[in-house]
């Protein structure tokens, strides 16, 4: 037996097709920057630094050495340093954003920065040498500025 087609029921399954296309849309993350996920959490972690930073710079030196901060402080400097690589890393794989290239770039500086903060910190065995090197910390206008405004 032979199956036959009328041209109806092509018209209607091409519409059917093309009404299905054009609903569906582009997909959202093409419009979205890429590795806006990573760059958030990167954000949350210096905002934590940053918030931290403050607080150390108010405290006196006896608070500052019975609290721990200067661990907590090389432990959150840590957090941020791999969020910062997770967007690096993301960067790394983003396929068609212009602007993956130079947030690459400030980010890879970021971390370098951050690094470089955590084991100086970290090597500091006096605490008010490694209070005094808390206050010389030069982070990311954006993330001191959202702390001033809190």
């Amino acid at each position: 037996m032979r199956h036959v087609t009328s041209p109806e029921s092509v018209i209607l399954m091409i519409v059917t097709l093309v009404a299905i296309i054009v609903l569906a849309g582009p997909p959202v993350q093409a419009q979205a920057p890429a590795c806006q996920d990573e760059h958030a959490m990167a954000q949350s972690m210096l905002q934590d630094v940053a918030t931290s930073v403050d607080s150390i710079k108010k405290e006196s030196e006896s608070d500052f050495e019975s609290k721990y901060h200067q661990k907590a402080l090389t432990n959150k400097l840590t957090f941020a340093v791999n969020a910062v690589n997770g967007a690096i890393t993301c960067l790394d794989k983003a396929a068609g954003d212009p602007t993956a290239a130079g947030r690459k770039d400030a980010d890879t500086k970021l971390k370098a920065k951050l690094s470089g903060y955590r084991d100086e910190l970290k090597a500091k065995t006096e605490p008010k040498a490694a209070k005094e090197f808390i206050a010389t910390f030069d982070l990311p206008a954006a993330v001191t500025t959202a702390t001033a405004s809190k």
